[in-house]
């Protein structure tokens, strides 16, 4: 997360863009609340804090699997799901690093919150 700051505006880019990759494969595939871990992160200005926020917004939907994702997810075309699970039980496990248990709607709500706080 380190490397990619600071991040770009999230009004000048297009939605795929690689200063915001690390969000969007933790979200989407490893499913971590990638947000709130870079929220806690002190080193990051309120003004990374954000932009990260108003991107992941802009881009909600896209933070999460759809069926082609989990077709994808077959161990030859990219990565199996059950070596993404077990990195994810490993990181929640730690108590460092929150589950992505949202949906589109109460992500952008959590996200609407936070804005507010930056």
């Amino acid at each position: 997360m380190s490397d990619l700051n600071p991040r770009p505006n999230p009004f000048s880019i297009e939605i795929f863009d690689a200063g915001y990759s690390d969000i969007h494969f933790l979200c989407k595939f490893v499913k971590i609340n990638a947000i709130e871990l870079f929220l806690r992160q002190k080193q990051f200005s309120n003004q990374d804090k954000k932009r990260l926020l108003q991107y992941s917004n802009k881009i909600a939907c896209f933070l999460f699997m759809d069926e082609l994702d989990l077709e994808n997810l077959d161990g030859n075309y990219f990565l199996h799901q059950d070596k993404l699970d077990r990195v994810r039980h490993n990181l929640i496990s730690t108590g460092k690093v929150s589950p992505l248990n949202y949906n589109e709607d109460k992500l952008r709500k959590y996200i609407e919150n936070q804005l507010e706080v930056f």
